[in-house]
């Protein structure tokens, strides 16, 4: 048994994945603090306006994540001078496009404050601010994982998250609260990118080298071909982003502020699940290579597959039994009335981890019908809620049907591509 034990943990892919398990639950455990500790620090309204604050930092850091994926496929394929050139100009154009989307956060602020009934716009333009730091953090990050040096990464979530923890409680203890959540964001990102520098300098060069120095667009066919495929991962990424985290903030559209701040908390409390398995589509990003056969490809997506699910089942069985208790612990007895919806909000939250899994392996294999999925997905969502948005059982209903319809396509589309090739 025990050299069973010793054999299996020799597999690359198994090794990794427990390496990158065990880190994302060290961030999982700050992350999910987080939550309850916040909710209990602010009023319900303000914590709403909090999560959905977030919830638009991780929709504008699609352009960031889009970046990290090209970034560690490109690693991933090749360890060259070329390669760590393109970077850097990649890493260039990603920045001067998180620039313009503080402009334009700038310019109408006030306008999407009305609209999202927030009490400042403070808070949206300091997710401009947040994204902008984010780019050379990015950059660093992905460099590693395209490495397989996940300790490195992991290390570097864990900074971050127990970071902005401790920075945004002190913010509230001081007198900050909704502007707080960002502001310990932007500190936690200053201190991860400090680590992130050191650590890959050995691997690429430090952030001074990557913004003083131009770098020069010599091989404009491979350039045209790496912004192809970066626009390809922005479309799908934006497109999961929406299909699993923009609920919070359609229920500031659809709900009142009081209910928003509602579901806001069982959201926060489901999306334990998205997150739990997240560390599965990292790992599965830098185990597979375009150049890789698809016999072995699909091996690792088998694995991978299972790896989520037995983890997203678990997570979602605990949440079914018990989610009065699950809401009550983590956020509070004043969100326990709700509890009635943490069993399907956390149901739509699985299979978009299934869904954020399929799609990564298609990026690593630079399959673009991926795309299909999404917008099919992001078209469902829409026309459902279109249609019936009266109240939050409409919101879930909207976001678990559209998931289920990307979870079919994509599975039609990989089962196919196995079949063929």
């Amino acid at each position: 048994m025990k050299n069973r034990i010793r054999n299996l943990l020799k597999i690359d892919l198994v090794k990794h994945n427990l390496i990158f398990l065990f880190g994302t639950l060290a961030i999982s455990v700050f992350n999910y603090l987080y939550y309850p500790v916040i909710s209990r620090l602010v009023s319900v309204v303000e914590f709403g306006e909090i999560q959905a604050s977030i919830s638009i930092f991780m929709q504008l850091g699609i352009l960031l994540t889009a970046f990290g994926y090209v970034v560690a496929n490109i690693t991933s394929n090749s360890r060259s001078e070329r390669a760590k050139h393109d970077i850097i100009f990649l890493e260039r154009i990603t920045l001067m496009l998180s620039i313009g989307l503080l402009a334009v956060l700038i310019l109408f602020g006030n306008q999407l404050r009305s609209s999202l009934q927030f009490s400042s716009a403070l808070p949206l333009l300091l997710v401009g601010a947040l994204v902008i730091l984010n780019v050379p953090s990015t950059t660093r990050s992905y460099v590693l994982q395209g490495t397989k040096r996940l300790k490195e990464v992991s290390v570097s979530g864990i900074i971050f998250s127990a970071g902005k923890l401790l920075a945004t409680v002190v913010l509230i203890l001081l007198g900050v609260n909704v502007e707080a959540a960002i502001s310990g964001y932007i500190i936690a990102q200053a201190l991860t990118l400090i680590y992130l520098n050191i650590r890959s300098r050995d691997i690429f060069p430090g952030i001074g080298h990557s913004f003083k120095k131009l770098a020069k667009l010599e091989n404009t066919t491979q350039m045209k071909k790496e912004l192809k495929f970066g626009f390809i991962v922005i479309v799908l990424l934006a497109a999961l982003a929406v299909l699993y985290s923009f609920d919070v903030v359609l229920a500031r559209f659809f709900l009142t502020p009081e209910a928003a701040g509602e579901y806001s908390g069982v959201s926060s409390v489901a999306r334990i699940i998205y997150f739990a398995t997240a560390s599965v589509a990292g790992v599965l990003i830098a185990s597979v290579a375009v150049k890789d056969s698809y016999k072995r490809s699909r091996k690792v997506l088998l694995v991978s597959a299972g790896i989520v699910s037995a983890i997203g089942l678990v997570v979602l069985a605990i949440f079914t039994l018990f989610p009065t208790q699950s809401i009550s612990i983590l956020l509070g007895l004043s969100y326990a009335h709700v509890s009635n919806l943490l069993p399907i909000t956390g149901l739509f939250m699985f299979v978009a981890s299934l869904n954020n899994l399929f799609i990564t392996f298609q990026i690593s294999r630079r399959r673009y019908e991926a795309v299909i999925s999404a917008v099919v997905g992001v078209a469902v969502l829409v026309t459902f809620l279109f249609f019936k948005h009266s109240g939050v059982h409409d919101l879930i209903m909207g976001y678990l049907v559209a998931n289920v319809v990307v979870f079919v396509i994509l599975t039609l589309q990989i089962v196919r591509r196995s079949r063929d090739e």
